[in-house]
């Protein structure tokens, strides 16, 4: 039922409403929007797009069948079309979930562009190397996710109902650990602290409460103290805020050495001045450890945080 829908998920309730009311119209209408779950790596979009297929209905009242696919595994518009569409879809009830989107070849994008083009009806057809390919949307439902919405063609996008994940708050986390850690209870306070190692990140929270899971499990414990969580942290490798070793090299070089440029930061750690602004930089800026001036700057919060680490 669509009262129970998300029951099982925390957080994201502005996506939880949207999606229930699309699988609602569904239910009574038959159709529904083209989907496109969008937003940051472990924020759920894949759980919740299969909990939304999960509460959607065949016309007999029956569960509808659902098929996930990576689009990186699709070579080409006659793959899709030959080995996923004609044997799986066409003429069934079915929910397909089009993951990492933006991996879509191009030949299958130009082809979607055609296909999702529906403001004359629910039914088109698709002339594809000399054979008649049959969408019915009352019968198929289309979600696509992608953590780079910005690489989708713009026309191909301009086609789907964009659905917008957002990072996760600190309560948030701390619910996701408790809930999957089940009967463990957690000394006062530990929660926070553990849910702010895994950086705004559902799935990060998952796998950090399988390792307090592994730890009680091996150590025959339920209760779950500081001293557990600080031996464990010891024995990972986890750092406050979940920072990685590289994060920490940064504050470290620029704590020591000063405001630096891009390109010393480079040269003094090794690695590319892309890999430093995509990977190391973006999650030391979103946490206030660091700011750019022209030049690269650590902050009082990033001093602060050193000082915990020595």
């Amino acid at each position: 039922m669509i009262t129970t829908m998300f029951n099982s998920l925390i957080g994201q309730d502005e996506v939880k409403r949207q999606l229930s009311f699309y699988a609602k119209a569904q239910n009574k209408t038959g159709v529904a929007p083209f989907l496109m779950m969008s937003g940051a790596k472990g924020l759920g979009k894949t759980e919740f797009a299969k909990e939304y297929a999960s509460n959607l209905k065949n016309k007999d009242g029956s569960k509808r069948p659902f098929l996930e696919v990576n689009c990186s595994t699709i070579k080409n518009a006659n793959a899709f079309f030959e080995q996923i569409f004609l044997p799986i879809v066409m003429h069934n009830e079915v929910t397909i979930l089009l993951d990492e989107a933006h991996m879509l070849p191009k030949d299958l994008v130009n082809a979607f562009l055609t296909v999702f083009n529906t403001e004359k009806g629910s039914y088109k057809e698709y002339h594809h190397a000399e054979q008649i390919f049959a969408f019915d949307f009352a019968k198929q439902n289309f979600i696509f996710a992608t953590t780079e919405l910005d690489k989708l063609f713009a026309p191909f996008k301009d086609r789907l109902t964009i659905v917008d994940f957002k990072p996760y708050t600190v309560d948030e986390l701390s619910e996701i650990v408790d809930l999957v850690c089940g009967e463990i209870d957690f000394e006062d306070g530990l929660l926070t602290e553990i849910a702010e190692t895994t950086r705004g990140n559902a799935r990060s929270a998952v796998k950090r409460s399988k390792e307090v899971v592994l730890y009680c499990e091996s150590n025959n414990k339920k209760d779950y103290a500081k001293k557990d969580w600080q031996a464990m942290s010891y024995t990972l490798g986890i750092k406050p805020l979940g920072l990685s070793n590289i994060e920490i090299e940064i504050l470290s070089i620029l704590k020591e050495r000063g405001n630096c440029s891009l390109q010393m930061l480079s040269a003094v750690t090794g690695m590319s001045r892309t890999a430093i602004q995509k990977e190391a930089e973006l999650y030391l800026l979103k946490r206030g450890l660091m700011k750019i001036n022209g030049q690269r700057e650590i902050s009082g919060k990033g001093i602060n945080i050193l000082q915990k680490l020595s």
